[in-house]
């Protein structure tokens, strides 16, 4: 019978094997560590932010958070179910988040945190569609239909958010061509 050690060693290698050969539960890893990282950046935010945002993340921060964790922890269920890995160490969420944390930004003007955090939906978006794509290959319905849903919610914050701040829907966000 192997060792605690020798378990965790395994899914190591099994999590690496997986983010080279990327499957759903590999990519979906990136999304639920780029939720939690997210969490931090909008509490980070509403604690810190100043001016006219203060007003909208007032109305919204809570709810992001509350909704953000849903996802993460439902997700997260839905990958062990599947006998996937999930990250679950400080050295993990590190590795696999593509999401920029930088102290001082809690000290930039309200409007420029607010743009970042919607960024941040946007760019989480990238490995929302291709978790979808292999989820749907791999046959995981259940994964599918609650990664559709967390797209949905975000595409829904990032309209909320940019219509708050006086932009274009897809102003200053990824273009489909910066997809591909």
């Amino acid at each position: 019978m192997p060792t605690t050690e020798e378990k965790y060693q395994q899914e190591l290698d099994q999590s690496s094997k997986d983010h080279h050969t990327p499957t759903a539960g590999a990519m979906t890893g990136h999304i639920t560590v780029n939720l939690l990282v997210h969490i931090l950046k909008v509490t980070q935010a509403k604690w810190f932010i100043t001016g006219e945002t203060t007003i909208f993340l007032a109305q919204n921060a809570d709810i992001w958070i509350e909704k953000e964790y849903e996802f993460f922890d439902s997700i997260n269920k839905l990958l062990v179910s599947e006998g996937e890995a999930i990250p679950t160490t400080t050295q993990q969420i590190r590795e696999y988040t593509i999401l920029e944390e930088n102290g001082a930004a809690k000290y930039e003007e309200g409007k420029k945190q607010l743009f970042n955090l919607i960024k941040d939906f946007d760019t989480q978006l990238l490995f929302i569609t291709r978790a979808i794509k292999l989820a749907k290959q791999e046959e995981k319905v259940a994964l599918v239909s609650r990664l559709c849903e967390l797209y949905g919610w975000m595409k829904e914050q990032i309209f909320k958010g940019q219509h708050f701040l006086g932009h274009e829907l897809t102003e200053g966000l990824n273009t489909e061509e910066d997809k591909e």
